[in-house]
């Protein structure tokens, strides 16, 4: 591994969570994400400010939830001078496993205030209690 690169990777692990000094143009970024369950769905809400609808994707492949799209860097003059980056622009993707059990046909999403939310509902969330009859 040659030196440059060697020295980027080690200023990625000093400076975890944090924006390097050099350019991530060709690099996919993970927006912070919090995944939780409540009222018979799971729920996924991303942190994506200042990213347009009609930049962002959202698909179920094989039971994953992919969301991915594109932040456009609100700086497009060249990055000198500056003493600290921690804003991620460019392409983002996340990638989820679902569990079984869920109704992927009626995945719902609403994008408000640089938060997208994404609600996968149970299958059969209304019923909590199933009496199954024994056959004689």
């Amino acid at each position: 591994m040659p030196f440059e690169e060697r020295f980027r990777t080690l200023l990625d692990n000093v400076f975890s969570g944090s924006r390097p000094l050099y350019s991530l143009s060709e690099k996919i970024w993970n927006p912070p994400t919090d995944v939780y369950e409540c009222e018979g769905a799971i729920m996924v809400t991303m942190e994506i400010a200042g990213v347009r609808d009609e930049d962002m994707q959202i698909t179920v492949e094989n039971n994953l939830l992919i969301i991915r799209g594109f932040r456009e860097d609100m700086h497009p003059a060249p990055k000198q001078n500056y003493h600290q980056l921690e804003i991620h622009y460019g392409q983002f993707e996340r990638v989820f496993r679902l569990p079984g059990g869920l109704d992927t046909d009626t995945i719902a999403a609403d994008y408000r205030q640089g938060f997208l939310t994404v609600r996968i509902p149970r299958k059969n969330a209304c019923r909590s209690n199933i009496r199954i009859e024994i056959q004689e």
